[in-house]
C-alpha cells in the first residue's frame, strides 16, 4: 500500500480511536517521537500513549494536506488538530476550544509504517 494510503488511514484511525486499525498499519517496534520529546518504542506504547494524548485534549486532525517522497518511503501530513484545553482556562468548567498547524511525519518499510513523529506549532 502506498504511504499516502498508510498516511490516510491512519488519520482516519486516530480520529476514529480505531486501534486496532491503526496497528494493522504499524510495524509492532514502531517508534513516536511526541512534541515534548517524548519517544516510545513498540505499537503497544504507541497506542497507549496516543489514546490518552487524544482523549485528555478531545483531539482530531483535520485540514490536511497528504505529501510523499519519490521513494515512498517517508510522507507527512500537514494540517491542524483541533480540540479542548482540558484545563478548562475558560473559567466556565469547560475548556476552551483550539486548532493549531501541526505536521506528522511517516516514515515507512515494507508495507508497515515504523516512524510517527507529531510536531505542534505550540504545545499543548
Amino acid at each position: 500500500m502506498p504511504i499516502r494510503q498508510q498516511m490516510s488511514r491512519a488519520i482516519e484511525s486516530l480520529n476514529q480511536r480505531d486501534f486496532a486499525a491503526l496497528e494493522a498499519l504499524f510495524d509492532a517496534d514502531a517508534v513516536l517521537d511526541m512534541p515534548d520529546g517524548q519517544r516510545v518504542i513498540g505499537f503497544d506504547s504507541i497506542r497507549d500513549t496516543l489514546s490518552a494524548y487524544l482523549l485528555r485534549h478531545d483531539a482530531r486532525f483535520a485540514n490536511g494536506v497528504a505529501m510523499a517522497d519519490e521513494a515512498g518511503l517517508r510522507g507527512a501530513y500537514d494540517g491542524t488538530i483541533d480540540g479542548t484545553d482540558s484545563a478548562g482556562t475558560s473559567g466556565s468548567g469547560e475548556g476552551a476550544r483550539f486548532s493549531l498547524p501541526c505536521v506528522l511525519v511517516f516514515e515507512g518499510e515494507d508495507d508497515h509504517l515504523t516512524r510517527l513523529s507529531l510536531y505542534l506549532s505550540s504545545a499543548l
